[in-house]
């Protein structure tokens, strides 16, 4: 792309305890620029990304991982094998 970022615009947020944490605000080019290489790297990606993997990625959420775990869990066969040992004498 070529082209020097520019500074990000420091904001301060007032937390709840009265401390104050700092925000950066990338200009609008800036913005547009990494909505642009987003658009271009995530869908090679996501391809190459496990399928149970859920963690930021795109139309997955928390509740899916979820999902995911109980579909692992009642999927494995649930069966208790027995032996006896017999002993010559």
């Amino acid at each position: 792309m070529g082209t020097k970022v520019k500074p990000t615009r420091r904001v301060w947020i007032p937390k709840p305890n009265g401390e104050k944490r700092p925000l950066g605000i990338p200009t609008m080019k800036d913005r547009a620029l990494q909505a642009l290489a987003k658009l271009v790297l995530e869908p090679e990606w996501e391809a190459k990304f496990e399928p149970n993997s859920y963690g930021f990625r795109v139309g997955r959420s928390c509740h899916d991982a979820i999902a995911g775990i109980f579909q692992a869990i009642n999927k494995k066969a649930k069966y208790v094998l027995g032996a006896s040992h017999l002993r010559d004498e």
